[in-house]
């Protein structure tokens, strides 16, 4: 695959995909130093214009502080849409509770959806392409 970057940290992985795909794999329990990974990924990828995000986290539980920590420091540009692959009732609240919180924040009016495989949230971003960016 052309200009595909990868980064490893803790059990996590997360790859870019050109045009502007980043597809995350949390595996087990997401600490502050893990997110604050997450963080400097999604600022790198982010850089040059607003990705999509593919979130699996069917095995994996985030922390209260590292969900602090994403809440105070994600910024809505980098973003054109966030979709949750995997979330059984625990990661579903927990993916709820995070976007709540960024919601209430003011700053945070990215789409997030929810696909039960890598497959269909690759098929809902290509749907998502076709539309013009809400920003």
């Amino acid at each position: 695959m052309a200009n595909r970057r990868e980064w490893n940290f803790g059990a996590h992985h997360a790859h870019f995909e050109e045009p502007d795909l980043l597809v995350m794999k949390f595996n087990g329990p997401s600490k502050l130093e893990d997110c604050q990974k997450v963080l400097e990924v999604y600022q790198e990828v982010a850089s040059t214009q607003p990705v999509f995000l593919i979130s699996d986290v069917s095995n994996s539980l985030l922390e209260k502080e590292a969900r602090e920590l994403l809440v105070a420091h994600s910024k809505e540009e980098w973003f054109r849409g966030h979709i949750y692959v995997g979330t059984g009732a625990r990661q579903l609240a927990g993916a709820k509770a995070l976007m709540l919180a960024l919601y209430f924040t003011g700053r945070w009016m990215v789409e997030v959806d929810f696909a039960d495989s890598e497959r269909d949230a690759r098929d809902l971003v290509a749907r998502k392409r076709a539309l013009p960016p809400r920003h």
